[in-house]
């Protein structure tokens, strides 16, 4: 019988009790890499980064989601290899707890709010926290055994095929196993339920990975149709994305702004300095990435609506008080049009006496229910720039048959099947709401229609 008193315990929404032994080596060292100031930083993190402005339950952190990961992966490991090697457990146990630490203020918000200046890879930064040998977490790692930092990387970054690298990142994995569920009940979407007690309950491993039984199937089939409607109605919300081109618009003008020599743009605390970095030296720092959170990023934006720049001034003033950009989907047949007629859409908006640089952009999204190959982007997505896709390893979920075969999902799921088929790609035109009369006007006059 365990010692109670001896127990750490975290009240969970989703998994209701999490719990620590602090008599078990990995528990402790487990809630030391917990009360680390890289890992605290996660709670004013927030997990979905400007959804709150359309979803006002959506404050939930980074950090209850570490947290949640963490315990799933725990579940996952133990109910596929019961007598698993507890190295690998533990090795699994903490990247699922650090497998977010390097995700940067406004979370994905940020990567896309700075991709006209630099590229930024959440995971890769989450590496260089890890491997930052001044840090806690290398020296906690370290400490535990000498080869934990290394593993830990590999088994995040999927470096090597172990079989249980899936259970942080694949199809099925502890990381979307928990963020469908906290994300679904912090923001009030329904539809996002499905049975992960039955999908861990039939979870089995063998030299390649994670493997499920046929009779977890139909939990499997929920899974994926909920994740689906996760990025559908939450993650790609039209008013989001409308959000996230705002700020991506905001960084962009503190980038044109310094250029001119004027370096007072980033004169506002620690977001200021983060900045400047990228803009010099086209890469996000490492240790000033780590100094910044939510909090800095809106003291920036608050203090860049005083700005001498009316641009730069009323960018920061329309996403602070939520006047974000309109939005209008182009169906797939008129995206050409929009393509060619670029230059007539910019006339409309420096019409109305707004620079077309920052006030009108285009955003593209896809949305595959199902996808274990990694296909190639669609020809049109996006518009301007080849995107690229790379494979995966775990990319497929496979499935145990009554005979112990085991099979791709979509050949032992008809639903999965058809889902493979199914490829949502959006394409919107995002523009500031003064210009939207005559900008619906131009639409209709280049025959695209408009709901």
């Amino acid at each position: 019988m365990s010692d109670r008193r001896h127990e750490k315990l975290f009240r969970d929404p989703v998994h209701n009790v999490i719990q620590f032994n602090m008599n078990d080596e990995v528990d402790r060292m487990l809630f030391s890499l917990i009360d680390t100031e890289v890992v605290q930083r996660l709670r004013r993190i927030n997990q979905l980064g400007l959804a709150g402005f359309v979803y006002h339950g959506a404050e939930h952190s980074r950090f209850g989601h570490s947290i949640g990961t963490q315990h799933v992966a725990r579940r996952i490991f133990d109910n596929a290899s019961p007598n698993g090697d507890p190295f690998e457990r533990a090795i699994t146990r903490a990247a699922g707890l650090l497998h977010d630490v390097g995700h940067a203020a406004f979370s994905h918000a940020f990567e896309s709010g700075i991709s006209k200046l630099c590229t930024f890879n959440h995971e890769a930064m989450t590496c260089a926290h890890i491997m930052a040998e001044d840090g806690e977490i290398y020296r906690i790692l370290h400490d535990f055994d000498p080869r934990m930092p290394e593993r830990v990387i590999a088994c995040i970054s999927q470096e090597t095929q172990a079989w249980y690298h899936p259970i942080i990142s694949s199809q099925l994995d502890a990381d979307r196993m928990d963020y469908i569920l906290r994300d679904g009940y912090m923001t009030g979407i329904r539809n996002y339920l499905y049975d992960i007690d039955r999908i861990l309950e039939m979870i089995d491993r063998d030299n390649e990975g994670i493997i499920v039984s046929y009779r977890a199937l139909h939990a499997v089939e929920t899974y994926l149709i909920s994740r689906y409607h996760m990025y559908q109605q939450v993650y790609h919300h039209k008013t989001v994305r409308g959000a996230e081109k705002m700020l991506e618009s905001i960084f962009a003008r503190v980038s044109e702004i310094a250029s001119k020599g004027d370096e007072s743009v980033f004169g506002v605390g620690r977001m200021g300095d983060l900045l400047a970095d990228v803009v010099h030296f086209h890469r996000v720092d490492a240790k000033k990435c780590r100094m910044v959170h939510d909090a800095h990023a809106w003291t920036a934006i608050d203090m860049w609506q005083q700005s001498g720049d009316p641009i730069l001034s009323d960018l920061a003033h329309s996403l602070l008080h939520r006047k974000f950009f309109k939005t209008v989907e182009i169906p797939d047949e008129f995206r050409s049009v929009i393509r060619d007629k670029w230059q007539e859409l910019r006339d409309v908006v420096e019409s109305a006496g707004y620079h077309p640089d920052y006030y009108l952009t285009l955003d593209t999204t896809v949305n595959r229910a199902f996808a274990p190959y990694s296909p190639e982007p669609a020809p049109l997505l996006p518009f301007f720039e080849n995107s690229k896709s790379g494979g995966h390893v775990n990319a497929d979920i496979r499935i145990e048959q009554p005979s112990g075969q085991i099979v791709s999902i979509m050949e032992a799921s008809p639903i999965v099947k058809m889902l493979t088929k199914i490829h949502s790609q959006v394409a919107r035109l995002c523009f500031c709401a003064e210009v939207r009369d005559p900008m619906i006007k131009k639409l209709k006059e280049l025959h695209v229609p408009v709901n």
